[in-house]
C-alpha cells in the first residue's frame, strides 16, 4: 500500500547551493552567496540561523561537526566540534545511569566556538554580517510548523516547567498552535551582542558570565574554568573508501563515517539490480547489514585522537565486508528461502549541505541532542542548553567514550562528499542519531544502484534497523511483503508514519560536473527544510 506523496523542495542555481531544515536558514545562506560570501560563510549564517528557527534540534546550546572542502587547495578535512564534559564531574561521583534532563545534563557548548573558529579562518564576511538573518529571525519570530506543534507537544510537561521556555512557546499554559509565530528577544539579544562584542564572549565575555550564574542558580554543572577552556574545534583526516566508481569520504570518530563505510562495503558485494529495499531480497540485504555495523560499532568503540594510530579499520576492510554478505546471503536463504535468490557475490539534530560557485562544499551536522536538548533555556539568552551528558558511557571506564572530566561525547553524524571521476559530485548529511549512516546507505544506494535522481532518491521510502534488531520503518509506504519477509526474517518491526521525522532528514547537494550543469539541492521532505540557490551574485 503506497502513501500519496509529499511535496519535495528543490532548486537548481548556477552560483551554488543552499539545503537546510529551515527555510529562514536556507534564505540566511542564500543571502550570504549573493553578498559575495562562500560555502563557509553561507552554512554558518544557516546553521546559527536553525538555533532560531528549529530550535528543537540545534542552537548556541550545542555541538556543531562539519565535513569542509576548499577547491583552490582541494582540501577535504573533518572538523571536529564536539561538546566536552564539565570538568567538575568526579569519576568515582559519576551516576548510575546517564543525565538526561535537565540542567546537570548539559556538556559545554561548542557551536560558537566551532561556528566562529570556520568563519575566522576560512570564511571571507563578518560574523556581524553573517549573524543579521538570525538576528531578524529571532526578533521578528517564525511560524509554528505541524512538526514543530507536535514537537512541542510531545514534550510539553517537561518544557512548561521552565519560565523562560513557557514564555515564547505557550500560551496561556498551552503549546504555541500550528500557524501563530514564536519570537525569542532574549535570544535576539544574545545574538546581537556576540555580533557586537565576538563570538568569544559566549565564553570570556557577558555572555558567559550570564551561563555561569544560571549554572550557579540553577545547581548546573558547567563553572568559569569550563568556558575559558573553550571548546576549540579539532581539524581531522577524514575516512575515503570506494563505493562502486564513487569515492566516499566522510566524517571519521567521534562520528559514525565507520559505519557507513562498512555499510556501503557490504552492499558493493550484491549486484546492483538486487539492492532495491522496496523489494524482500533488497530489504533483508539492507536490514541485516545494518544490524551488523551497528552491532560492530557498539562492540568496537575508538577513542578519536588515536583512531589514525589505531591497527583495528576492520570496519573499513573490504574483506570483512564481503565476510559479513556472504553470512547476509546464509541467513537470507536460511530464513525466508522463497524470496531469497542467492547473488552473486563481487570481489533529533539537524543538518544542512552548501556548496558555493568556487567549488566549496560544507556539510554541517549540529544538535542539541534530543528534542530540546535538556528540555531547559540559558535564563535571558534564550537558547536551549544541550543534554549531551546522556551520550557518554557510565559504566565501562575502560570504554573510549566513558564520562570524565572534558572528555567529548560519542557522536553519530556522517556528513559525506562523494566524489566521482576525480570530481566532487554529491553533497550529503543527515540528523537522526544511528539512523544517520542508515539513511545515507539507502540513499547513496538509490543514486548509485538504482540510477534515481537526488530528489527520488531522497523521497524514496526508508527504514532502519538496530543492532538489537529492531526494525523501524515507513509502514504505508512499503509492500506487505516486504513487511513480511522481515518479519520472517528475524526482525521486530515498529511502524512508523509515511516520511517519517524519526527516520532521518537528509539534505543533499549535487554539483555541476561540467560548464553547462548547475548545483541542484535536495531538501528532505520529512521535516521543514527548503533548498535553493543564488539568484545572482553582488561582489560588493
Amino acid at each position: 500500500m503506497k502513501s500519496s506523496k509529499r511535496k519535495i523542495s528543490s532548486g537548481e542555481s548556477p552560483f551554488g547551493m543552499v539545503s537546510t531544515a529551515s527555510k529562514q536558514a536556507t534564505d540566511a545562506g542564500v543571502r550570504m552567496l549573493e553578498n559575495g560570501g562562500n560555502a563557509i560563510d553561507a552554512a554558518v549564517a544557516a546553521a546559527f540561523c536553525l538555533g532560531v528557527t528549529e530550535p528543537q534540534a540545534s542552537g548556541l546550546g550545542g555541538q556543531t561537526m562539519g565535513l569542509i572542502y576548499l577547491n583552490a587547495n582541494n582540501r577535504l578535512f573533518a572538523l571536529d566540534g564536539s561538546s566536552r564534559a564539565p570538568y567538575g564531574i568526579q569519576p568515582h561521583k559519576t551516576p548510575k545511569i546517564p543525565i538526561k534532563i535537565g540542567i546537570k545534563s548539559t556538556t559545554v557548548p561548542s557551536t560558537p566556538a566551532t561556528l566562529g573558529y570556520m568563519l575566522e579562518k576560512y570564511g571571507k564576511l563578518s560574523l556581524a554580517k553573517v549573524l543579521e538573518p538570525s538576528i531578524i529571525a529571532a526578533e521578528e519570530g517564525f511560524v509554528v510548523s505541524p512538526l514543530q506543534s507536535d514537537l512541542i507537544s510531545q514534550e510539553a510537561e517537561l518544557l512548561r516547567q521552565d519560565p523562560s521556555i513557557l514564555k515564547n512557546y505557550f500560551k496561556d499554559q498551552q503549546p504555541i498552535d500550528v500557524g501563530n509565530i514564536i519570537r525569542q528577544p532574549e535570544l535576539a539579544r544574545c545574538l546581537i551582542r556576540m555580533a557586537q562584542a565576538g563570538w568569544h564572549d559566549f565564553y570570556l565575555g557577558g555572555i558567559g558570565s550570564e551561563i555561569i550564574k544560571d549554572m550557579e542558580r540553577r545547581d548546573g554543572l558547567i563553572s568559569s574554568t569550563d568556558l575559558s577552556q573553550i571548546p576549540q574545534p579539532v581539524e581531522r583526516d577524514v575516512l575515503t573508501n570506494t563505493y562502486r566508481d564513487y569515492e566516499i569520504h566522510t566524517f571519521p570518530p567521534p562520528g559514525a563515517g565507520r559505519v557507513l563505510i562498512q555499510l556501503l562495503n557490504i552492499l558493493e558485494n550484491f549486484p546492483s539490480d538486487v539492492l532495491n529495499p522496496e523489494e524482500p531480497t533488497g530489504a533483508i540485504i539492507f536490514a541485516l547489514a545494518f544490524r551488523m555495523a551497528l552491532t560492530d560499532r557498539q562492540r568496537m568503540p575508538i577513542h578519536p585522537d588515536y583512531y589514525l594510530q589505531s591497527v583495528n579499520k576492520l570496519m573499513s576492510d573490504k574483506s570483512y565486508a564481503q565476510e559479513l554478505a556472504e553470512q547476509i546471503e546464509q541467513i537470507g536463504n536460511f530464513s525466508f528461502p522463497q524470496y531469497f535468490t542467492p547473488p552473486d557475490t563481487s570481489g533529533e539534530t539537524t543538518h544542512l549541505s552548501v556548496s558555493d560557485s568556487e567549488g566549496n562544499s560544507v556539510g554541517l551536522t549540529q544538535s542539541i541532542e534530543l528534542v530540546f536538548g535538556s528540555k531547559t533555556m540559558a535564563d535571558g539568552l534564550g537558547f536551549f542548553y544541550n543534554n549531551y551528558m546522556s551520550a557518554f558511557v557510565y559504566k565501562n571506564m575502560t570504554h573510549p567514550f566513558y564520562l570524565l572530566p572534558g572528555r567529548r561525547p560519542w557522536s553519530s553524524v556522517a556528513p559525506t562528499l562523494l566524489f566521482h571521476q576525480g570530481k566532487p559530485k554529491y553533497l550529503l548529511g543527515s540528523p537522526g542519531s544511528d539512523r544517520i549512516s542508515t539513511s545515507l546507505a539507502q540513499v547513496i544506494s538509490r543514486l548509485v544502484d538504482n540510477n534515481m535522481n537526488l530528489a527520488s532518491a531522497i523521497a524514496a521510502p526508508r527504514f532502519h534497523s538496530s543492532h538489537s534488531g529492531q526494525l523501524l520503518i515507513e509502514k504505508k509506504r512499503f509492500n506487505p511483503k516486504v513487511l513480511d519477509a522481515l518479519f520472517q526474517t528475524g526482525f521486530e518491526i515498529k511502524h512508523r508514519g509515511a516520511y517519517s521525522f524519526y527516520l532521518g532528514c537528509v539534505q543533499g547537494v549535487r554539483l555541476p560536473q561540467s560548464e553547462r550543469e548547475l548545483f541542484y539541492g535536495v531538501a528532505d521532505p520529512r521535516r521543514d527544510g527548503t533548498a535553493r540557490g543564488p539568484s545572482i551574485i553582488n561582489q560588493e
